[in-house]
């Protein structure tokens, strides 16, 4: 009992095993996913900031040059009376970067080379998108921050530079294009969170991907227990074949592709449960023929141990006189003949599958069947059976194997049919060559009874007897001997049904000779 124990709990921990498996890969491969995704929404967030606010500096820059008089006075400083310097155009300038239009592209900045501050846009929403400055005593304004400084002085007169920061709550950008044919600088600095990127992650990809991985967990447990299930009754149906119950099968709707009660998610499972329960039938079949098989063989050794033991008994006792000891010892040799064909026939049956290849050679089949025929006249003669010859006259007859073996074939065949074919009967035997199998078809076809159909694949098994009863003399192994030499030969046999004799039909094949070379 300890290993059938030990089986169930392996069975457990696999099926476990599995699952947790299974369900660890899908959170691992949606946990990528899903980092993968939100990684790609923030890179979008953040090219999206970086190209807005690029573009944004290069349209501002340029509309601060169309608004600017091309006239050189325009871009003279002139001194105030307190000393400083005065921007003729700032008035514009700061109509326009203050404008409608510019109000959600971040802090704007017009600046020169040194970072004074000569404009700038006022309705910003928070004090994040204010670059750091300083105002001295005489009311001039400068920029502190370093980036934006960096920016001024990286930028050419005809290209702009980027800089951009980010994080897990903000993406910041900022760029700096000059204002052709003038000292200034326009620099904007924008910046957006990422809180609407979180919000669509998680409604748009986040929850929807947790939704589909619960599904797909469970899925994966449905689809790990539909394929344990029957392996697990295919394994019980083996563990109790295998402690001598052969009465056990596997459930229909694990064993029968037809029957729509399986929710197996695989046909091989219902193959293999077939296979379970057809080997279990065939050794339900082989152990009630065994036992047939030893009372037969009982039976016939006991027989003519009886007769050989009463007629030996008889001689030493003087029942039997001296005149007549040499036809009773006549037929205890007969018995023991019996009973030694029996034991030769029973050591042969488990070796004729293996072929002597120096024994193999070309024979023509016709000639061999012919011969066969007229050796076996006389039992043909006593039932008045007729012989029905069709043998294929084409030039490719010959046949390549162990000629004797091959010969035994067909004598067990066609006696076995002059046993079973009734008084005055026919028997047909018929050859076909198949050049494109390469092979030599027989069929030897009876008007007897026939064989049941249940009975057509069994017959061919070692000690069967389609007719169990001792009408019929035999120990079931010619049949089997016949299957053994020619799956030795590479070749098949089987019983047809449907014959125009109505009987019994025989259809084997020999080989071809080898092609040469």
């Amino acid at each position: 009992m300890a290993p059938k124990v030990e089986g169930k709990r392996f069975s457990s921990n696999f099926a476990v095993f599995i699952i947790s498996f299974l369900v660890f890969t899908t959170i691992v491969v949606f946990a990528v996913l899903l980092f993968l995704s939100y990684e790609n929404m923030y890179n979008r967030l953040v090219t999206s900031v970086a190209t807005g606010t690029d573009k944004t500096a290069f349209s501002i820059a340029e509309d601060i040059r169309a608004v600017i008089s091309p006239e050189p006075k325009s871009f003279v400083y002139t001194m105030d009376n307190d000393g400083s310097d005065n921007f003729s155009n700032s008035r514009i300038v700061d109509r326009l970067i203050n404008s409608q239009m510019y109000r959600d592209y971040g802090s704007i900045y017009l600046v020169d080379s040194e970072g004074r501050v000569y404009c700038r846009s006022y309705y910003l929403e928070s004090t994040d998108d204010i670059l750091p400055t300083v105002t001295l005593d005489g009311g001039k304004t400068y920029i502190t921050d370093e980036a934006a400084l960096e920016l001024i002085s990286a930028t050419g007169r005809d290209d702009g530079n980027l800089v951009q920061t980010k994080n897990a709550q903000v993406v910041t950008a900022m760029s700096c294009y000059p204002v052709q044919d003038t000292p200034y600088y326009c620099i904007v600095h924008n910046y957006e969170t990422t809180y609407g990127t979180r919000e669509e992650y998680l409604y748009v990809i986040f929850l929807p991907a947790m939704i589909a991985m619960v599904i797909a967990i469970v899925l994966y447990a449905v689809f790990v227990y539909m394929s344990l299930v029957p392996i697990k009754a295919i394994s019980n149906a083996i563990s109790r074949v295998a402690e001598g119950d052969l009465t056990v099968r596997v459930p229909r709707r694990y064993a029968e592709p037809e029957d729509y009660t399986n929710f197996s998610v695989s046909s091989e499972f219902n193959d293999m449960g077939k296979t379970v329960n057809n080997m279990i039938e065939s050794l339900e079949h082989q152990e009630r023929d065994r036992e047939m098989f030893i009372s037969s063989i009982a039976h016939d050794i006991r027989t003519p141990l009886t007769s050989i033991n009463g007629f030996v008994t008889a001689m030493l006792d003087g029942t039997i006189p001296p005149e007549k000891t040499d036809h009773y010892l006549e037929l205890i040799k007969q018995q023991v003949g019996r009973i030694r064909t029996l034991v030769t026939q029973m050591t042969e049956a488990s070796s004729l599958s293996h072929v002597d290849t120096s024994m193999m050679e070309s024979f023509n089949i016709s000639d061999m069947i012919n011969d066969i025929v007229d050796n076996l006249e006389a039992q043909l003669t006593d039932k008045n059976i007729q012989v029905i010859r069709s043998l294929d006259p084409g030039p490719d007859i010959d046949a390549y194997g162990e000629a004797q073996q091959l010969c035994r074939v067909i004598i067990n065949i066609v006696t076995n049919a002059i046993k079973f074919t009734p008084q005055g009967g026919i028997i047909k035997i018929s050859t076909l060559s198949d050049k494109k199998q390469r092979k030599i078809w027989i069929s030897v076809e009876d008007s007897g009874a026939g064989v049941e159909e249940s009975k057509r694949t069994r017959i061919f098994e070692s000690f069967f007897k389609a007719d169990p009863s001792r009408k019929v003399e035999g120990f079931g192994l010619g049949l089997y001997i016949c299957k053994q030499i020619l799956a030795g030969h590479g070749q098949t046999i089987t019983c047809e049904e449907g014959t125009e004799l109505g009987g019994a039909k025989f259809l084997f094949s020999f080989p071809f000779p080898p092609e040469e070379e």
